[in-house]
């Protein structure tokens, strides 16, 4: 997160909380911490970030950079990050 120079507001490790993706624990520890119904998840994994997501009522943004087929269907596909934002302020508003 240093790296990128960007404050986050919250970070849920995975190796701290012993949940992987597709794992839901690490969700519900997010949702513990925040109000799920204003965040937006955002992912390039239909089965490790969509699809949890998903199931547990998140909205979520899918970065579909090989053109795959939507299956479960994300609220929002881009083929890249281009958009990011503006698909953001679509979701969050």
């Amino acid at each position: 997160m240093e790296t990128i120079g960007v404050p986050f507001e919250l970070a849920i490790v995975a190796s701290e909380i012993g949940s992987y993706k597709p794992g839901h624990k690490h969700w519900e520890a997010f949702s513990e911490r925040v109000t799920p119904d204003v965040h937006v998840h955002v992912g390039a994994s239909l089965f490790h970030d969509v699809a949890p997501a998903r199931e547990l009522g998140l909205r979520t943004i899918w970065i579909n950079r090989l053109g795959e087929e939507a299956r479960p269907r994300p609220d929002v596909e881009l083929r890249s990050m281009s958009g990011l934002a503006d698909a953001l302020d679509s979701l969050a508003a």
